[in-house]
């Protein structure tokens, strides 16, 4: 795939408040030397997205790492309005970004994302419909919106909509992959040891 023609961005919702984890997701160690928000962020500007946007709220900017490895198209969009639901913030993130034909929705809390997954997505892409990964007919992440979302998306009349009932008013089409990886949310400590036992011995 020719990543010059990509014309695709980023999105990255990092804007909860870990209330089932003692610490931001953000920041947890994906690796020896690399953190959830490193690894995602890096994985989306290795791919080539022209734009890395993160949504974040006040604790994820107090509480940043003053050394990390971070890729330059990224951009932070601050959200003051956490009592919203989800679809607040892709809709501030997406108003903040720059004209794109696509972009990927990724949460900071599914830290498995890899090239060869957005690969495969991108492949698949559509001017019409949304794509939905999905593993054993089950939905996952990332999702790969087209400039028609975007925009209806941005003109949303309500910021405290449900963001899977917004996507379900539009048309979406589903691409089965190979990786398990894509439904894995990492929600609590039972679940963050269970897939990274290995860094906390």
């Amino acid at each position: 795939m020719n990543r010059a023609i990509k014309n695709t961005n980023a999105l990255i919702l990092a804007a909860g408040i870990s209330k089932r984890m003692p610490s931001l997701k953000a920041f947890l160690p994906y690796d020896e030397k690399t953190n959830f928000f490193e690894k995602i962020v890096n994985t989306y500007a290795d791919w080539g997205c022209n734009e890395i946007v993160v949504v974040i709220n006040q604790l994820f900017n107090d509480s940043m790492p003053s050394e990390m490895k971070l890729p330059p198209q990224l951009k932070f969009v601050l959200n003051e309005q956490l009592e919203f639901e989800r679809f607040y913030s892709v809709k501030i993130g997406l108003q903040k970004m720059n004209d794109v034909d696509f972009c990927f929705i990724q949460n900071i809390d599914n830290p498995f994302i890899t090239v060869d997954i957005l690969d495969k997505i991108a492949e698949n892409k559509n001017d019409q419909a949304y794509i939905i990964p999905t593993y054993n007919k089950l939905g996952g992440h990332p999702v790969l919106i087209n400039r028609n979302n975007i925009n209806y998306i941005k003109s949303y009349p309500q910021n405290n909509a449900n963001l899977r009932d917004v996507l379900g008013e539009m048309p979406s089409r589903k691409v089965e992959m190979k990786d398990e990886s894509i439904l894995i949310n990492i929600n609590n400590t039972v679940e963050y040891e269970k897939y990274f036992t290995l860094i906390q011995n």
